[in-house]
């Protein structure tokens, strides 16, 4: 459970606060609390050593205790609505002792439910070979993307004269902020989730849709009744 002997520590942030879903991380979804989905397939990955959630809520952490991974408990200090996830990994970084020992921390974001034991592994496969210091998740996108300026005026990013097949459109890439993979040293220096060499895990377009309204919670749940 060792990435080239160095320890690999699975950070997941779960405030208690939640501004467009009450109480998000704890709502049931299907017949889990949201927060648990990312719980158990970052447990569940072969190559992850500890898994460590932080949270300001004791209800949350309770989850955590239940599938005995390792507690973090926020201050108020770093769980409002203000305060950057950049801050509150610097928080468990600096407190933990496991965290403050990890050499790759990954930052685990639990309002996309599907990531699989299996996309974490997979990515610190590629995050080993590529020899990156970080790694960011997403999907491949080929839409006909626009730019639109302070004055209102649509700027198309292709050609609308030699408009291409979807099939022939160039892939770019898009975040979809399911983790994140970051050696220690670019936390230490840059205190940033994303810094130096930077490596890309494509995910699945289900997989790639953030919970942060109904609409989305409703959307999401229909996938699990299609057994997704």
């Amino acid at each position: 459970m060792y990435l080239n002997s160095k320890s690999v520590v699975a950070i997941i942030l779960a405030r208690g606060g939640s501004k467009g879903i009450p109480k998000k991380n704890l709502r049931l979804f299907g017949e889990t609390p949201l927060v648990e989905w990312c719980l158990n397939a970052a447990l569940k990955s072969q190559k992850i050593d500890k898994v460590i959630l932080s949270s300001d809520s004791e209800e949350i952490l309770d989850c955590g205790r239940k599938l005995e991974c390792e507690i973090h408990k926020r201050s108020a200090e770093h769980s409002q609505d203000t305060t950057t996830s950049e801050e509150s990994m610097l928080a468990v970084i600096n407190e933990h002792p496991i965290a403050q020992s990890a050499e790759v921390l990954i930052l685990v974001q639990p309002t996309s439910p599907f990531t699989k034991s299996e996309d974490f592994d997979k990515a610190l496969e590629l995050f080993e070979n590529g020899n990156f210091d970080s790694l960011v998740t997403g999907v491949s996108d080929h839409s006909f993307s626009w730019e639109v300026d302070e004055e209102g005026n649509a700027i198309p990013q292709y050609d609308p004269k030699l408009r291409p097949r979807r099939q022939e459109m160039k892939s770019l890439r898009k975040e979809n902020g399911a983790f994140y993979i970051t050696k220690r040293k670019i936390w230490d220096e840059e205190q940033c989730r994303l810094g130096g060499k930077i490596g890309f895990y494509v995910m699945e377009p289900y997989q790639s849709i953030e919970i942060d309204s109904e609409f989305d919670w409703i959307l999401l749940e229909q996938l699990i009744n299609h057994n997704f």
